[in-house]
């Protein structure tokens, strides 16, 4: 598991970008690097993050292995602002977002699609302020009223992408039913959130399921993920929040494990219609 040590997540996704670019062809490391006529050992160190490859070795990368100008421009400007610390968030103070999940956050941003599984609490991309504020004044009581403003605006920020006018990002969201009858804040709070997501679920690019309670033992009950997809062949991530920091998961075979995961529970969850259904059951419960 790859966590936010060493290179940045940016880094990182170039590194299995172009290991994903030789694999996809059939090329061992030899082929590739003795064509471009570079040792095996540079290659292998562009493709596990240990050197940055710049946008020179990208484009010759790029050339010798048939990439199109789209994909190969991606990796560059991915390159290019890892090397420069270019963040979206670079204006929020480590307080308002610590370690990994500033990683996380990364992949969020430039994601075309979150995927996530929620045993106790609703998605942080869904949840009302008041809701949230609630978590964040109890998870850590000593913050400044500063820093709480601060998480507070970029929890908006995320959930702007929900609604961008071009490419806005798509969210797909399984909650464990149990996280809608949490009481937090009390009912007032509860019935706006459940209230807030029958309104998202309405946006075209937002799926919602519940997890009926009446399910049972269900493969990874217990663990909440968010499963991020970037454009089309290219490699993704997990990430799994923890106490006081988070993991965030690389690994293709672990992406793979979490995908079906994901695809096992959206088949058990109820569809979207009947979520919504219970979801308004629900709402009437906390009057």
């Amino acid at each position: 598991m790859a966590q936010s040590n060493g290179p940045s997540v940016r880094q990182r996704r170039v590194a299995r970008m172009l290991r994903n670019w030789r694999k996809a062809r059939g090329k061992n490391l030899d082929e590739v690097a003795g064509a471009l006529r570079w040792s095996e050992s540079k290659l292998s160190r562009y493709e596990r993050a240990k050197v940055n490859a710049g946008p020179a070795e990208i484009i010759a990368l790029a050339a010798i292995l048939g990439v199109d100008d789209a994909t190969r421009d991606k990796a560059v400007h991915l390159a290019v602002a890892a090397s420069e610390g270019i963040s979206p968030w670079g204006t929020y103070s480590p307080d308002a977002l610590r370690g990994s999940f500033r990683d996380y956050l990364e992949d969020e941003f430039e994601a075309t699609q979150v995927r996530t599984v929620e045993m106790v609490l609703i998605t942080g991309l869904l949840q009302t302020e008041a809701y949230a504020e609630e978590l964040v004044r109890v998870w850590e009581p000593d913050l400044t009223d500063e820093i709480v403003a601060e998480r507070r605006q970029l929890r908006r920020d995320r959930q702007a992408r929900l609604d961008a006018s071009r490419g806005p990002l798509r969210l797909h969201s399984i909650l464990f039913e149990p996280s809608l009858k949490l009481p937090i804040g009390g009912a007032d709070v509860m019935r706006e959130q459940l209230e807030h997501l029958l309104k998202r679920a309405r946006l075209p690019n937002v799926t919602l399921q519940v997890l009926p309670e009446a399910v049972g033992a269900f493969p990874g009950i217990g663990t909440s993920y968010h499963l991020v997809t970037f454009e089309e062949d290219e490699p993704g991530a997990v990430y799994l929040e923890h106490l006081m920091d988070g993991v965030h998961i690389e690994e293709e075979d672990d992406l793979k494990a979490y995908t079906l995961n994901f695809g096992r529970l959206s088949s058990m969850a109820l569809s979207p219609d009947k979520s919504a259904r219970r979801i308004q059951e629900i709402i009437r419960a906390w009057r």
